[in-house]
């Protein structure tokens, strides 16, 4: 378990290839270049090393296009936050209108229809549903979507690189022994 925890800490997606791969989705950028054949992180013209598997070039290989296979594993991921961060932002609308529906009630059936506490209320549907939305959507759910996200991705990964180390048929190292001994 402990393994595992330090393996998930590793994002499977360097900084560099996540950011690339998002401009590729959205069509800023053509997939070409020069992506270390094991972990796909973008290179250099002169790198000997991967700077984020650590595996040397000579060893794993560049490729000049990423797979098909990892672009669906990174929609995924994607997806996965997506679905996370706006089920809490959506909730923290839903506090926003429960709380506007409370104040109208209240406005209505306690004080006669009063004006101030309706115009309140409407305050609190605006910037309240905002600010909900806001803090759960933005930050809790963010960081919730974005943990769970990567589990799966490192989930995903573990399997991906066991079918190509299958096809490969050559017995490599896969991600999860070297993001365990970069943790180290």
């Amino acid at each position: 378990m402990n393994q595992e925890r330090d393996t998930a800490a590793i994002p499977v997606f360097s900084k560099r290839l996540d950011e690339l791969m998002g401009a590729m989705i959205k069509g800023e950028a053509p997939n070409a270049g020069r992506f270390c054949a094991y972990c796909y992180t973008p290179l250099g013209t002169k790198a000997a090393t991967c700077v984020h598997c650590g595996r040397p070039l000579d060893q794993a290989g560049t490729l000049e296009k990423l797979p098909p296979e990892l672009f669906a594993l990174y929609r995924r991921m994607r997806r996965r936050e997506s679905i996370i961060v706006n089920s809490f932002a959506f909730a923290g609308l839903g506090i926003g209108l429960a709380l506007f529906i409370a104040l109208v009630a209240l406005a209505v059936y306690r004080y006669d229809q009063s004006l101030w506490l309706l115009g309140e209320s409407v305050v609190v549907l605006i910037v309240g549903g905002r600010v909900f939305a806001g803090i759960l959507g933005g930050w809790i759910g963010d960081a919730i979507g974005y943990d769970y996200a990567q589990r799966k991705l490192v989930e995903e990964w573990r399997e991906y690189d066991r079918d190509r180390a299958r096809q490969a048929g050559d017995g490599a190292p896969s991600h999860q022994d070297t993001a365990a001994r970069v943790a180290q």
